[in-house]
């Protein structure tokens, strides 16, 4: 974790790396449009006690401009069901499994992003929850695959997975931006990749990409990797380690009985 002096010689770093001093005239430079990132962190570490994590973004511009900031994490799978009515009872009816959509989505920007870029380009750069939903599988294929993304895309939401926060993104003095983003308590594994997009008058001036490593650590990290890498060897001994169990408490009960 870098310390606030750390952060605020980086960003004197990073100003510098542009051209520009903390007292700025007002002049634009006449090199090329760049944006700057840097975060609060480039790793997280995921244990049984992880309840969720926040990160701050932050860097300087080139140019002035609107940003948006874009977390998305690597591809992933779900099963979505809905439930019928059998007389009074309600019952697990058709089952769907939607892939390739990312588990996390948090789109933040300086303005609402109708302002910054037309629908169009937003489209394109996949810069809407909705229309990253457009590029998921569904299998079996429904006859109403939009209601059932639609139920993905709330679910997605509720869980604070999929986030679209407009005007969250501070610029100071036209030169220097920062956003806190939440990260959930129940996040997918993998290489989160960081996009930065610097815009002005619908124009795309410049990008940054980074990555952000969420990994699991611990005691669940040491037991996931030996049952990737010995998965026969992690079924045997589990399936003696719940016999003993229910063994020792088959002896516990009696005892009290």
């Amino acid at each position: 974790m870098k310390t606030l002096w750390h952060r605020i010689l980086l960003i004197f770093t990073l100003l510098g790396s542009i051209g520009l001093s903390p007292a700025w005239a007002g002049t634009m430079p006449d090199s090329a449009a760049q944006v700057i990132t840097a975060t609060g962190t480039d790793r997280i570490d995921v244990t049984s006690r992880f309840n969720g994590r926040d990160i701050l973004i932050y860097g300087a511009l080139s140019h002035p401009g609107n940003i948006i900031v874009v977390l998305r994490s690597p591809d992933t799978t779900v099963t979505v069901t809905k439930k019928v009515q059998m007389g009074p009872l309600w019952v697990t009816g058709k089952k769907v499994t939607v892939s390739h959509f990312p588990g996390v989505l948090q789109i933040l920007s300086s303005a609402p992003l109708a302002q910054i870029l037309p629908q169009a380009t937003l489209e394109k750069l996949h810069l809407l929850p909705q229309a990253v939903m457009t590029q998921a599988q569904l299998d079996p294929l429904p006859q109403q695959p939009k209601l059932w993304l639609q139920q993905v895309l709330e679910s997605k939401k509720r869980e604070g997975a999929f986030v679209l926060r407009e005007n969250a993104v501070k610029i100071q003095d036209g030169r220097l931006f920062s956003v806190h983003l939440h990260l959930p308590s129940s996040i997918p594994l993998g290489r989160y990749t960081l996009n930065v997009y610097l815009v002005n008058h619908g124009q795309l001036l410049a990008q940054s990409a980074d990555q952000i490593d969420v990994q699991q650590v611990g005691l669940e990290e040491w037991i996931a990797r030996y049952a990737y890498e010995q998965p026969w060897f992690y079924g045997i001994a589990l399936t003696l380690f719940l016999a003993f169990l229910g063994l020792g408490l088959g002896i516990l009960m009696q005892r009290k009985s």
